[in-house]
């Protein structure tokens, strides 16, 4: 183009006043990559930095400041107009004086020239930095909250008025089987026809209810927490529902864990509460059958009735001992021993527990660390596993009971755990297994999958109860048909594991040496000294500690040993041996309790070296007892 077109120079001023009011630059051009600028407005100077006459007295000023990257495309859209009148619009960057890059958008008409015909380009560039900064801005915010809701373990969705689903997003669907915008199109009346809580939770939501709502989501082992909200418009309208859903199901899972602890808990300080009394009041209950049962000239039918009483007692005392088991509460006399000895002497008694349709195997570890353990609460462990495995096993089956050292590695996986190298003892059974539901409650007390009057529901939280309080922890795996096994893990000792000492036998010999009794309970007192009396020696009484310390302090004749209450009023068993040691430094002591271990352990009666009789107890274990710290050095 070689001249422009003419026009009114009153119009033309106009024209031109106009021009440069606009924000933008106005520019007349030929077509194509070195054509030149006819005319181009001040705004280039604000816009670009370079003056109207340096831009158009350049032949390839426009060429040499596109991106590189952009202008093979713009010029290409520039070539394809090719008649009068055609108009184009595209974007691109242009380089500034100072160097650095604007966003343009260039508004263009192909025009022919009225005299000359030849064509040029008539247009405007606009500077959309701005806008497309906000735009990249707004991209990167959505492709973030994309990423966001792609890996957020939720589900974003909506409803419309109808129920329908028109959103669907989340990582969280891949958990319900579900993809991304599957949902979309469906009706949520439809989708969880088989959940009536969510069903009800989308209706009141669709009127206008905002609300937070737990649910579990039917087929699936899942529990999800949702934000129900009412989507409305800017006049207050309600376009349907906008929800939120979060997987709970391992926060459900805690919070009944927690609940059932706290069940236990409150039920273990129920136990620990009543225990010191009712073990009293059963010390008295058995003591009096043994001292009846004694008697030459009972009838047929008393001896009956007393062995009734007699087992109606030891029953009531087992329940007890098993709470307190379960609660923790219980008196634990923990050694270093060696669980194979102890899963040796318990094997000797199973097979006859177990029944003879059942194959007892062991494989027990020969280089097995010890632990520190009550090795009779550990016996005791052993049994009510092995009697659960064989309820467990009706049509009879295989019981195998295995020992082994855990390296590290293998702790570390299990819950609750320390990193220090443990001992496991797992009892495997193939019986019927368990389902995930009574796997749920297994070591709750009182919960039984038996018949009414076929188990009490103590026996495994009992197991619970003495491996935890015992440092270590349990775990049970169970599959419906292929049997269960029991996993417990109980630190490992470097200490030598103490020689366990055989158990009570039958006939005690007794002695002639004086034993002082300070218990403050008459029927308790008479009971312990009829019992030694019984056994030969000379018995002296005392109901408080003021009376024990009178006797001690004046009594010409020596005292061989005391067996004393450990909780008393005025003064504990332990500060009652003490002040009595003072003046009698070869006494023996015998420390006889029915509290619970917190009890004990607060009055030291624990300790090495000490000795301690847990009430009830029969003639028998007394007699042993004393008989065992009047001999000992």
């Amino acid at each position: 183009m070689s001249t422009q077109p003419q026009r009114d120079d009153g119009l033309e001023i106009q024209y031109r006043q106009l021009v440069e009011q606009v924000p933008a630059i106005t520019y007349i051009a030929e077509r194509g990559i070195d054509g030149r600028w006819q005319y181009v407005s001040p705004q280039i100077n604000q816009i670009l930095g370079f003056t109207p006459e340096d831009w158009m007295s350049e032949p390839k000023s426009w060429r040499r400041q596109v991106h590189p990257d952009d202008l093979k495309r713009v010029l290409t859209e520039e070539q394809a107009l090719c008649k009068d009148g055609e108009h184009y619009r595209t974007e691109y960057r242009l380089r500034t004086r100072a160097g650095n890059y604007l966003w343009v958008r260039d508004e263009a008409t192909y025009v022919r020239h009225p005299a000359t015909g030849e064509f040029f380009m008539r247009g405007l560039l606009l500077d959309i930095t701005d806008y497309k900064q906000a735009g990249e801005e707004l991209r990167r915010s959505e492709q973030r909250l994309q990423t966001t809701i792609n890996a957020a373990p939720i589900v974003l969705f909506a409803l419309d008025l109808e129920g329908r689903f028109t959103f669907s997003e989340g990582k969280g669907l891949q958990d319900l089987g579900l993809r991304p915008g599957q949902a979309v199109g469906q009706s949520v009346f439809n989708l969880y026809r088989d959940a009536p809580e969510i069903l009800d939770h989308a209706r009141r939501a669709l009127s206008g209810e905002d609300f937070w709502a737990v649910d579990p989501v039917p087929g699936l082992q899942l529990v999800y927490e949702t934000r129900w909200s009412a989507a409305r418009d800017g006049a207050g309208n309600q376009v349907g529902v906008i929800g939120v859903a979060t997987d709970v199901t391992e926060r459900e899972h805690l919070q009944e864990k927690l609940r059932s602890l706290q069940q236990m808990e409150a039920i273990g300080r129920l136990a620990a509460g009543i225990a010191h009394d009712f073990n009293n009041l059963m010390h008295i209950v058995l003591g009096h059958v043994e001292l009846l049962s004694d008697e030459t000239d009972l009838t047929a039918p008393m001896q009956s009735g007393l062995a009734q009483v007699r087992q109606a007692a030891q029953r009531a005392t087992s329940l007890t001992q098993q709470l307190l088991a379960f609660s923790r509460k219980q008196v634990l006399q923990p050694r270093v021993v060696n669980l194979n000895e102890i899963v040796a002497d318990v094997t000797k008694m199973l097979s006859r527990v177990i029944g003879e349709d059942i194959e007892l195997v062991s494989h027990l570890d020969s280089y097995l660390p010890p632990v520190k353990a009550d090795p009779v609460q550990m016996q005791q462990v052993l049994m009510n596993l092995a009697v659960n495995a064989r309820d467990a096993m009706p049509n009879g089956g295989r019981l195998l009971v295995e020992t082994a050292k855990v390296s590290q590695a293998e702790v570390r996986t299990q819950p609750g755990s320390s990193a220090s190298p443990c001992v496991m003892l797992s009892v495997s059974d193939t019986g019927h297994g368990m389902s995930g539901e009574t796997l749920g409650h297994v070591f709750e007390p009182f919960f039984t999958t038996k018949e009414t009057g076929k188990g009490t529901g103590l026996g495994l939280a009992t197991v619970y109860g003495i491996v935890t309080q015992s440092g270590g922890n349990i775990s049970v795996s169970s599959t419906l048909g292929k049997g269960t096994t029991f996993r417990i893990y109980l630190p490992a000792e470097t200490a030598a594991a103490d020689i366990v000492a055989p158990g009570p036998v039958e006939k005690v010999s007794g002695g002639a040496e004086t034993i002082l009794i300070v218990e403050d309970e008459p029927n308790l007192r008479e009971i312990a000294r009829v019992f030694l009396e019984g056994f030969g020696y000379h018995v002296l009484e005392a109901t408080d500690v003021e009376e024990a310390l009178q006797l001690a302090r004046t009594l010409a004749d020596p005292i061989h040993l005391t067996l004393t209450d450990v909780v008393m009023p005025g003064m504990s068993g332990r500060q009652l041996a003490e002040q009595i040691l003072r003046v009698r430094p070869e006494m023996k002591i015998i420390y006889m309790t029915g509290y619970t271990d917190d009890m004990v352990v607060h009055h030291k009666v624990l300790e090495p070296g000490v000795s301690l009789l847990q009430k009830p107890f029969d003639k028998l274990q007394l007699a042993t007892k004393v008989r065992q710290v009047l001999d000992a050095r």
